[in-house]
């Protein structure tokens, strides 16, 4: 029981945050014509009543799930947080009478298939780490996204991967330290441990860059791609690292379920439709 409070209700969460600090920053990169004018924009952003409060979802919505993450496997939790854009097409269907597409239909039935099959096994605790794969998994995963953002055009598309292999690679890095260290109970040597501990700049770094792409991207790209592709990589990233780094168990329903719930992720991403020439 404890297990779903700690994942379904932070993913439930995070699509009240999206939605809302899309719909900030959207009226204010209007107003202020965006990172076109980054001091405007930037003083705008934080003056606008729906950001803060987009944010202070998604603030609620870490906490849960960082403790979801210190107590369970990776690979269980991560699955979880694809109900993100699964219930933000929900809302938007309920709250703002949008339309729920075919392609939206059957990537929810993927995503819902993939989490009832693993039911038995959520929640089960296993794994042990080893800190240098973390380091060469996140080193690998940092190049090909630099490689991407210096030689792929389509900056909506970049800015998502980005902001999804952040949010991941920050996962992992929180986890590998949770594992070292009793988080719950923050003492004076905890918090000295933690400072020198190279794993814990690595969560800043991967975390502050994402944090910072979710926003810019937010302000010159659509929500309905940004939010299931950059889920589907955060998703992706950390549940590779559950096997990579901290060798969880994957046996094969695990890996039936997990395939489900990325294929359900990744149908919704929608591209946007190609110009026609006259």
């Amino acid at each position: 029981m404890l297990f779903f409070l700690l994942t379904i209700g932070p993913a439930f969460c995070f699509a009240c945050g999206n939605i809302l600090e899309k719909s900030g920053i959207s009226k204010v990169g209007k107003r202020t014509g965006g990172v076109a004018n980054p001091w405007q924009f930037f003083k705008g952003v934080l003056s606008n009543g729906y950001w803060w409060l987009g944010i202070s979802c998604s603030a609620i919505a870490t906490v849960g799930y960082y403790i979801a993450m210190a107590r369970y496997d990776l690979s269980q939790v991560q699955p979880m947080m694809v109900l993100n854009p699964v219930l933000t097409a929900l809302m938007g269907f309920w709250l703002l009478k949008e339309k729920l597409t075919k392609r939206i239909i059957v990537a929810i039935c993927f995503v819902v298939a993939g989490l009832t099959y693993s039911v038995e096994t959520m929640g089960e605790v296993t794994g042990s780490q080893n800190v240098s794969m973390l380091w060469c998994y996140a080193g690998v995963l940092s190049v090909v996204t630099l490689f991407v953002h210096l030689f792929y055009k389509n900056r909506e598309m970049v800015d998502s991967l980005i902001m999804g292999m952040g949010f991941g690679l920050s996962a992992v890095f929180y986890k590998s330290m949770a594992m070292d260290f009793d988080l719950d109970k923050l003492g004076v040597d905890t918090i000295l441990g933690l400072l020198l501990d190279l794993r814990l700049w690595g969560y800043v770094a991967t975390y502050s860059i994402a944090f910072l792409y979710s926003q810019v991207s937010f302000s010159r790209g659509r929500a309905l791609f940004i939010v299931p592709f950059s889920a589907a990589v955060g998703a992706a990233v950390p549940t590779l690292g559950g096997g990579i780094v901290f060798a969880e168990a994957f046996p094969l329903g695990k890996v039936i379920s997990v395939s489900l719930v990325l294929v359900g992720a990744a149908l919704f991403v929608v591209r946007r439709p190609r110009k026609t020439q006259k």
